[in-house]
């Protein structure tokens, strides 16, 4: 008799919370029909302050979001939010996109901007940035940033979209196959390095690709060229750079050299101006 109780306790106990799910659920579902018959209100576009850019404004979201449909007035229900973003993420200066409505009616559109490392001149004269992330981005006609600029005999294009991944093995691409690590890849490794340093991120103004693929650094002061050669050994090189910088350099004179070469272990080797 005990164990008859001790089982209708738990029938009922289980068919309590049936209940309870169920009426949630109605529940759940009565606000969700509610919200999707709601009228869109207004536009909320929100882009994050925290990358320090003006590729894209809110007007231009806007555009971006109406050229499909009349947002406002519309049912809420009715949006294709995901058309929307994706809409938004075809914008090349846009990292990421979210849209969304609110409970009052309102669209919330939050955008990211990519943020850009370094621009590109290449020897065709194209002009590109590459990101944090390692892909590329056109330059803008209303907006410069203020990013260390690479130059020289640089043959990739903008198509290529992203630059090789190296995994330090001969790459096939699919317009070369290369035996050693692709000079856009080192010089997005070296624009790393750059970013994280900020004295030598001070110090330098450019980099430079020489004829023989060599990497050349150009310096704010002075007129010196500092030949990297590759970006094997960075800490290494320019440690060695910095305590020629206080050591050599403050001592003997900035305009008594004209090149300063990293490219052998554990050197530095200057040619004097005229010599």
């Amino acid at each position: 008799m005990k164990l008859k109780e001790i089982n209708w306790r738990k029938i009922l106990m289980i068919s309590s919370w049936c209940l309870l799910g169920a009426g949630l659920l109605t529940l759940l579902s009565f606000v969700n029909e509610k919200q999707q018959s709601l009228k869109c209100t207004a536009i909320d576009v929100q882009i994050d302050d925290q990358v320090p850019h003006d590729f894209i404004d809110e007007r231009e979201m806007l555009d971006i979001i109406n050229s499909h449909s009349k947002i406002i007035g519309s049912s809420i229900g009715s949006i294709n939010i995901s058309l929307l973003e994706k809409k938004i993420m075809a914008n090349p200066y846009v990292e990421q996109a979210e849209v969304y409505s609110t409970i009052d009616g309102k669209l919330q559109v939050n955008v990211v901007q990519r943020d850009p490392m370094i621009r590109i001149i290449t020897m065709q004269d194209e002009h590109f940035y590459i990101d944090r992330k390692g892909k590329f981005m056109p330059v803008s006609d209303r907006y410069s940033t203020p990013v260390i600029v690479a130059n020289g005999y640089i043959f990739d294009t903008y198509s290529e979209m992203q630059i090789p991944v190296w995994s330090g093995d001969s790459l096939k691409t699919d317009t070369a196959i290369y035996r050693s690590e692709p000079i856009l890849s080192q010089i997005y490794k070296l624009s790393q390095f750059l970013d994280v340093d900020t004295f030598w991120n001070a110090q330098l103004e450019q980099i430079y690709v020489n004829a023989q693929q060599e990497i050349e650094l150009i310096p704010r002061v002075g007129n010196q060229r500092i030949i990297l050669g590759t970006t094997d050994d960075l800490e290494g090189k320019f440690k060695r750079l910095y305590i020629f910088y206080t050591a050599g350099l403050n001592k003997m004179g900035w305009n008594n050299y004209s090149i300063i070469n990293l490219k052998f272990k554990n050197q530095v080797v200057c040619t004097k101006i005229n010599s």
